[in-house]
């Protein structure tokens, strides 16, 4: 509790913790910040480790993918964010094992920042298994989807 009257109290330490467990989540390491009344802060993140290695205690990890034949592939995400299936919860999910998805179409969503970023599929594959768990923090180049590629 500050108790320093001439301070004003900005956070307490649950809101700080959530913050900092944000910035980690979405890959922010600096966030600088000057409120209204001319109060400055500056929280510094850790230096980003390898996802091996990921502390997030609210993160599991994904599920093992399910054997894959000989052809399959994988979609990844393209940024830090949070994954998400479907357009809303009570949306159904863009894309199910054994969808044919042609290329640009969309396979999910990633939340960055309150900015909802589109996710589409790089070409034509049908969809053998989804390897997040829908609201999972992802980093980029997390595969999403094993993948079957179709040619035709």
């Amino acid at each position: 509790m500050n108790t320093n009257p001439s301070f004003p109290a900005i956070m307490d330490m649950e809101q700080l913790s959530s913050v900092m467990s944000c910035m980690q989540q979405l890959g922010v390491r600096l966030l600088d910040y000057t409120a209204p009344d001319g109060t400055h802060i500056v929280l510094r993140g850790p230096e980003p480790m390898s996802p091996d290695h990921s502390t997030l205690a609210d993160c599991a990890p994904p599920p093992a993918p399910a054997p894959a034949a000989p052809a399959s592939s994988q979609l990844v995400a393209s940024m830090h964010g949070v994954f998400y299936v479907a357009p809303s919860p009570t949306e159904e999910p863009y894309v199910q094992p054994g969808d044919v998805v042609e290329e640009g179409q969309a396979i999910g969503i990633l939340e960055a920042m309150k900015t909802l970023t589109r996710l589409e599929s790089d070409y034509r594959c049908r969809i053998l298994s989804v390897l997040v768990r829908d609201a999972t923090p992802v980093e980029p180049g997390t595969p999403l989807f094993s993948v079957e590629k179709l040619d035709d």
